[in-house]
């Protein structure tokens, strides 16, 4: 089960074609920025929402695996591994932002 969250959100990441819009694209209109800034607010909110489906994954390995310290060292790990999930998503989504705007025609 893990891996299949893992290759999903491998495969989220890997879809970003946000880059590559902007690089063959010159200028965009007002509503396809405010349709792109809603798709990426989308995926941020799907990356966050899988950070925390693996937090819950990792914990309850962490349960079933560990006791005493080890467990808690474990459970440790994986909010830290959910923070660093979940701030790779806030930098993808303020790129995302950045991307869009710098395309928007004024």
């Amino acid at each position: 089960m893990k891996v299949l969250i893992a290759a999903l959100f491998a495969a989220t990441l890997a879809g970003q074609a946000l880059p590559v819009a902007a690089q063959e694209t010159p200028a965009i209109s007002k509503q396809e920025a405010k349709d792109l800034k809603t798709q990426s607010k989308a995926e941020y909110e799907a990356r966050k929402d899988l950070a925390d489906a693996n937090h819950e994954l990792n914990k309850a390995d962490c349960e079933v695996t560990a006791d005493g310290s080890a467990e808690r060292a474990c459970k440790k790990e994986a909010k830290a591994v959910q923070k660093a999930q979940k701030a790779e998503a806030k930098q993808i989504h303020e790129e995302d932002k950045t991307a869009i705007k710098a395309l928007s025609t004024p």
